[in-house]
This record gives structure tokens, C-alpha cells and sequence, in this order.
């Protein structure tokens, strides 16, 4: 029965698709050809199963049994209504073909499943809360034994335990991850990225918890690699093969898509609303503006800091309409407005999901989200003046002699973050209300650009440089509407945006988290485009020929810079290990744990312990504590900490053995380390 149960479960899986195709079937009769864009119809399933699946979890209906079976059903409809079957070879014939040579099949499908075997055998298996992965994995495991995101510790019994109200009232430290909401507490974090990882560790055991993001990161080296073809012009397209093999085998898309992080899932919606955009503008098509806007919006569900994508979308439709080429208003791409309204209309709703569910981590960002909605706010005005009154737009006599000195600019920009900001002072300093101990810390934004480089290599930083510069002079003197030139704004603005303001802590690797979904595809597709131009007058054999070197040579760099850790499974047994602890606390009464808030937040919310965190205390101080000697309790606490009892009897001495990666300030970072920790569970009284 387990196995059938297992079966049933991957039932949603096999519903991304049909519910793909269904709901763009829906929407109008433009969008129902885009079955043939397989990524773009998995995006939009996986976007409306993943409202889906968030409404139960928050309704606390969240039951992976009942969801794969509906998907079964959903899947076998479909099946049973289009015949998928009849006429399949010809199909792949007729689309494959004609489009990609033999080899370059091969060359893209060896590089994803080299990529898939690094992610998908050597997963970081991270629970403790002491950094944001650890989180996502508590609230998957906590809606596999719930149902439910809320943490209900009434349900736990430990909802008027003194320690917990002092929590409560900000008389002590809030637990990692989880805050104290309206009598339920609540995971910092959008249910987006666990409700996906709970479904597949419903079938996979919680290994499969973990991951859950190797899927998503093949899936986006092959939304990456549809993307970068359809901005480079077709007879450079062979550069995308190198562009795809930096992407897919950089430190930083390595490192996360073996983590448990919600960077992979939002680059996914990102990715393939960018492709979907780019379709749009050159069908012209409002209603695939609306569908790519929404796509990309599903980016703000996933992580809050994903505000930054419809300022993006409204700065490249501002570029597009700021030059004046005689022509009217209404000749100007009628998608442009349509992918922005859909954007903002998804991005508004997320935000409504993060104020009613997630306030505190909202009230915490607040000063960013605030600036990008202003921002996108004057930038949309402005556009659409510009749109509607020519008066307002730049002469094309102006955009004309002005490209190459934008493309120059670029330049000057490049050099100076690359060789010269690094090494003036003051240097920036953090400034957070979220997580306020690194107030007063360097936040290392002056070394932006040269810690990109140490992750995708200095040629490929360069090569980039060369690319922005083209970009730049073609955005500014391309015509209304250039799908290309829309593109390339909108990867440049989160670009600049986050090489000027990580806002994230600066140790590495962890400092690389916030430029995967934005800078690390950016800096690649500006890299293959400054290749591309530098090879636009080779000989057609001479250009694959450098596309087989170059893909080669980054290759291996690539995979040698990663030497210590290539083969690593970090954090390997974690689960087991907490598990362990929490098997030696009984399920009928309240245990505490001493001066541990990440391993107290895995022990409840990952488990379902009913454990409360407390500051170190000794002697009869713990009689106030745990009622002893009337009722007794367990203790766990590190091994040596002395609780002043005489009544007090270990009961486990338990280990939990860290094998980790080396992380440093400023630069990344080389190398392994193991970390051991002994804890005991010390029962008091009776």
C-alpha cells in the first residue's frame, strides 16, 4: 500500500503540463499554439498548481494523497480528450529538425545531464534554521505532517509555556524563521518553493525534500538556453551551446540547485515569462503580453524580493518608447503595456499574500518593496506619456549619434566597478531592519562585479562587459517596440540594481544566492552576445569551432574551481540526526531546549516536538521551568553545560556531525570543513 500510495502522490506531476495547455487553451485562441514551447506551457501549470497547492496549504488542506490523485485524474482527461499520442514523431520532427543541428543536440542534451548529475546526487541537506535554507525544509517537512503552513502551537501544547509568550512580546529572540502571528506562528518564507518539495517527498521520502530544486535547475538550464537563443540573432545561435555550459556548471547554480532555496524556483518563472515576453512582442500579441507579465509576476510568489522584475519590465518598456521615430503612437508594440499590467497585477497580489500571511518578513523588506513600486510607478508614467505624446521622446537624430557614446559609457562603467571601485573608500556599510546583528558590517557591494567574475571567470566578465556595450548602443538607437533591445533591458536593470545593493549577508558562497535568478543569466547572455559580435565576420566553421574551444575550456575551469566541493554532499544526514534527538523526547509532555534556536525551530516545526527554547538557566531556577520534581521534564542542551541539578539523569548523548563547505568575507571561498557538536537529553525530576 505504501507504494501505491507513492504512486498516487506523483500524480501532480504528471498535471503540470495538461493543466499547461489547459489553462493557455482557455485564456484565448493565441496562446493555444504555444503547446509546441513545451518549457512555457510546464511554467503556466506549474504556476496555477502552485496557487493551487499555497490556497490548501494555508486553508490547512494541504494533502499530498488527494493532490496526486486529482492530478491522475486531470492527466488521464487530457490524455483521454487530445490523444497526445497520435501524431508525436511528426510533430518532433517538424519542430526539432529544422531548428537545431544534430550535434548541437547532443552538445545541449550532455551538458544538462552533466548538470543534473551534480545537482541531483550531492544535495545539501540543510534543516537547521541558522540560514533560510533550513527554513523552506521545516515548512515542507512541517506540511507533510500538518497539512497546514500555520504552526499551531496550541495544537503542540506549549502555546502558554512562559518562554514561548515571552517570544510572543518581544522579550526574547524570535526562533529562526518563524514568527509569532495572531496565536499561530507563521514560516518567514512564501509557501511557494515547499509545497513543491513536500509533494515530492511525499513520494520520495525526505531526501526528496532536497531535491526538489535539482529538477527545477535542469528545467532552467533549458529555459536559459531557449532564452539566450532567441535573443541572439540566428546566425549566431551557436554561442548559446557555450552561454548554456557557463550557466548550467557555474559555482552558484551548482551550489543552490543542490540547496533548499526559493532562487531556483523564481528564476524558473522568470526565465520563462522573459521567453514568453519576447514571443509576444513579436506576435504582437496583447493577450501573450498579459500571460508573460503574469509569468514573471509568479516570480514575486516565490520570493518577495522579486519586486525588482516589474520595475524591469516598465524601465524596457520606457526604453522602447523613448526615441522618437516619426512614427504615431499607436504603431508602437501593443504587448509592451500589456506584459507590465500583468506583472504588476501578479506582483500586487503576491505582495497581498505576504501582508495577510508573512507581515513581519514584508514589514522587514518594506523599505525596498516601497522603492521599487515608486520606482515602477514614475518609470510606468512616464512611459506612457512618452507613448502618447511624441513631444516627450529623445529626437532619433539624438539616438543616432548618441549609441556608440552610450556603448562607451558602458565601458567606462565596467572598468570602474572591475578595477577601481573595489579600492575606494568608505565602503558601504550594512544597513538591515531584518536581520539587524549585521548592522555596521562591510556589505562588499564595491566588489560586486569582481566576485561575479571569480564565479563565471574573468574572460566570461569581460566578454560581458563587451556584450552590455552592444547591448546599450543597440538599445539606444533600436526601433519602438525592438523585442531584442526589451530583452536586454530587461536583464540589465536588475543587473545594476543588485550589483549596487546585494542586500544580502556577503559571505561566500551564500553572497551568490541573490544574483542567481538576475545577474548570473544576465552576465552569461551579455557574454555570448559580446562573443557573438566579435565573431559576426567568421567564417560559419571557424565560429563552431571557437563555440567547441570556448564551451570546452570554460567547462573544465569551471568544474576545477569547484574541485573541493564538486563531489560534496554538505550537511549530509541531518534529517536523521535531529530525528534522533527528537525520538528521545516524549510526545506527552513539554521539553526544553537550552540556548539552541535553530535546532528548538527544526525540533517543532520539522518534526512536531513539543520542545520550547530557553536561555541557559541552573539549579532550582529550573523548578520555574519545568514544574520539577512534580512532573520532571528533558532537557536537551549542548554536551558539558552544567544544569545545577542533582536530580538530573542523562538519558542520550547524541552527536550531529556537519560536513560543510568553507565560507569567507569578500571573496569566494575554497575548501571543506567538518563541524561536531555533542548534545545530551538530560531528563530533571521524574
Amino acid at each position: 500500500m505504501d507504494y501505491l500510495g507513492a504512486l498516487a502522490k506523483l500524480g501532480v506531476w504528471l498535471a503540470v503540463y495538461p493543466l499547461g495547455a489547459w489553462t493557455l487553451a482557455s485564456i484565448g485562441h493565441e496562446t493555444r499554439d504555444l503547446r509546441s514551447h513545451a518549457l512555457i506551457v510546464l511554467c503556466v501549470g506549474s504556476a496555477v498548481a502552485t496557487l493551487a497547492m499555497v490556497a490548501l496549504a494555508l486553508a490547512g488542506l494541504f494533502s499530498p494523497l488527494w493532490i496526486g490523485i486529482a492530478g491522475w485524474l486531470l492527466a488521464g482527461v487530457w490524455c483521454w480528450r487530445e490523444r497526445p499520442w497520435i501524431g508525436l514523431a511528426s510533430r518532433i520532427r517538424m519542430h526539432a529538425t529544422p531548428r537545431a543541428k544534430p550535434l548541437g543536440i547532443v552538445a545541449v542534451a550532455a551538458i544538462v545531464m552533466v548538470a543534473g548529475a551534480l545537482y541531483a546526487f550531492f544535495p545539501k541537506e540543510s534543516l537547521l534554521g541558522e540560514r533560510d535554507e533550513g527554513i523552506y525544509a521545516q515548512h515542507a517537512l512541517h506540511l507533510l505532517r500538518t497539512g497546514g503552513s500555520a504552526v499551531d502551537l496550541r495544537a503542540l501544547g506549549i502555546a502558554d509555556d512562559p518562554a514561548i509568550l515571552a517570544i510572543e512580546r518581544g522579550r526574547a529572540p524570535e526562533l529562526p524563521g518563524i514568527y509569532p502571528t495572531r496565536g499561530r506562528w507563521t514560516f518567514q518564507f512564501s509557501a511557494a518553493t515547499p509545497v513543491w518539495m513536500a509533494m515530492l517527498g511525499s513520494s520520495l521520502g525526505s531526501q526528496g525534500i532536497f531535491r526538489f530544486n535539482a529538477i527545477v535547475g535542469v528545467l532552467n538550464c533549458l529555459a536559459f538556453f531557449a532564452l539566450t537563443r532567441r535573443i541572439l540573432k540566428p546566425s549566431q545561435r551557436m554561442w548559446a551551446i557555450a552561454a548554456l555550459v557557463v550557466y548550467a556548471l557555474q559555482p552558484a547554480q551548482v551550489w543552490i540547485s543542490r540547496n533548499s532555496l526559493s532562487e531556483p524556483f523564481c528564476s524558473w518563472f522568470a526565465l520563462n515569462g522573459a521567453l514568453l515576453a519576447m514571443i509576444a512582442l513579436t506576435r504582437r500579441s496583447r493577450t501573450l503580453g498579459v500571460t508573460a507579465g503574469a509569468l514573471i509576476g509568479m516570480a514575486g510568489f516565490v520570493r518577495i524580493d522579486a519586486v525588482i522584475f516589474p520595475l524591469a519590465i516598465v524601465a524596457a518598456w520606457l526604453a522602447a518608447v523613448a526615441i522618437d521615430r516619426g512614427r504615431r503612437a499607436g504603431r508602437f508594440n501593443p504587448a509592451l503595456q500589456e506584459i507590465a499590467f500583468g506583472c504588476a497585477a501578479v506582483t500586487a497580489l503576491a505582495l497581498g499574500y505576504f501582508l495577510v500571511f508573512v507581515q513581519p518578513y514584508l514589514v522587514g523588506l518594506a523599505d525596498m518593496v516601497l522603492g521599487a513600486i515608486i520606482a515602477t510607478a514614475l518609470c510606468a508614467c512616464l512611459a506612457r506619456c512618452m507613448q502618447a505624446n511624441a513631444a516627450l521622446r529623445i529626437p532619433a537624430r539624438f539616438a543616432e549619434r548618441g549609441a556608440w557614446p552610450v556603448a562607451l559609457a558602458m565601458v567606462a562603467l565596467f572598468v570602474y566597478a572591475m578595477w577601481m571601485r573595489p579600492h575606494l573608500q568608505p565602503y558601504a556599510l550594512i544597513e538591515s531592519k531584518l536581520v539587524p546583528q549585521l548592522n555596521g558590517l562591510r556589505d562588499y557591494r564595491e566588489a560586486s562585479l569582481v566576485n561575479v567574475a571569480a564565479y563565471l571567470s574573468l574572460p566570461v566578465a569581460i566578454a560581458a562587459g563587451i556584450g552590455a556595450a552592444f547591448a546599450a548602443a543597440w538599445a539606444w538607437r533600436g526601433t519602438p517596440g525592438s523585442v531584442r533591445a526589451w530583452a536586454l533591458v530587461f536583464l540589465l536593470v536588475p543587473t545594476l540594481v543588485y550589483l549596487w545593493k546585494p542586500m544580502v549577508s556577503p559571505d561566500h558562497i551564500w553572497a551568490a544566492r541573490r544574483w542567481a535568478p538576475a545577474v548570473f543569466p544576465a552576465f552569461v547572455v551579455f557574454a555570448a552576445l559580446g562573443c557573438a559580435a566579435l565573431s559576426r565576420r567568421w567564417r560559419t566553421p571557424y565560429a563552431y569551432a571557437a563555440v567547441a574551444v570556448v564551451s570546452l575550456a570554460l567547462g573544465a575551469n569551471l568544474l576545477w574551481s569547484q574541485r573541493d566541493t564538486l563531489l560534496l554532499r554538505e550537511d549530509a544526514g541531518m534529517v536523521a540526526q535531529v530525528a534522533a534527538i527528537a525520538a528521545q523526547l516524549p510526545r506527552d509532555q513539554v521539553s526544553y531546549v537550552v540556548a539552541a534556536g535553530p535546532l528548538a525551530s527544526a525540533l517543532i516545526s520539522g518534526f512536531g516536538a513539543r520542545v520550547v527554547p530557553v536561555a541557559p538557566v541552573a539549579g532550582s531556577q529550573w523548578n520555574a521551568v519545568c514544574a520539577a520534581p512534580m512532573h520532571g521534564c528533558r532537557v536537551v542542551s549542548a554536551a558539558g553545560l552544567d544544569l545545577g541539578r542533582a536530580d538530573s539523569v542523562e538519558v542520550a548523548k547524541l552527536q550531529i556531525r556537519r560536513l560543510r563547505r568553507v565560507t569567507s568575507m569578500g571573496e569566494p571561498a575554497h575548501g571543506t570543513r567538518e563541524e561536531i557538536s555533542d548534545w545530551t537529553v538530560v531528563q530533571i525530576g521524574r
